[in-house]
């Protein structure tokens, strides 16, 4: 399994696994998902064989993305690498790839002078896991926001690159 860009062919199962990873990403419709990877900068997946295992959507700043998170973000900081969404599928959980992507992203970041990445983790419903592995890959928390009028809460997540 290697790590590429993705094609247009990607799309249909890029949206297929974002899907059945809700409540941890939010729903995308074929549109939208077509929207945001016109504006991903780093936008990648690892294949096995012909199935996508997992991707990663990558931002940076002064982007059109009407997203609460990535304003939230804009808001606080200048120059930053985004971390969209990442979804590894299930049969793929713990065998490294969301750090591989990790990885991959902030090598990006550091080639492009990003001082830092940034994300956000859902605290309600709460996702224990990610909160773990983002504090293990050095990852602190810099603020919180209720979301989809309050169905959601989330960390806000950053780690410094400089």
């Amino acid at each position: 399994m290697k790590i590429e860009n993705i094609t247009s062919d990607d799309i249909p199962q890029i949206l297929e696994l974002n899907q059945i990873s809700q409540p941890h990403l939010s729903f995308l419709s074929l549109k939208r998902l077509n929207e945001l990877a016109e504006m991903t900068f780093h936008f990648r997946i690892i294949r096995d064989n012909d199935s996508i295992a997992a991707f990663l959507m990558g931002m940076e700043e002064k982007q059109p993305y009407d997203s609460m998170n990535y304003n939230w973000i804009s808001d606080q900081y200048d120059s930053f690498y985004y971390i969209d969404r990442i979804a590894v599928a299930e049969k793929y959980w713990r065998k490294g790839l969301g750090k591989k992507l990790y990885d991959d992203g902030q090598s990006f970041a550091l080639h492009m002078n990003k001082p830092m990445m940034a994300c956000e983790v859902n605290i309600k419903p709460m996702n224990q896991g990610s909160i773990l592995f983002h504090e293990n890959y050095g990852f602190k928390s810099v603020g919180e926001q209720d979301t989809e009028g309050g169905k959601k809460r989330v960390r806000y997540m950053i780690k410094n690159l400089k």
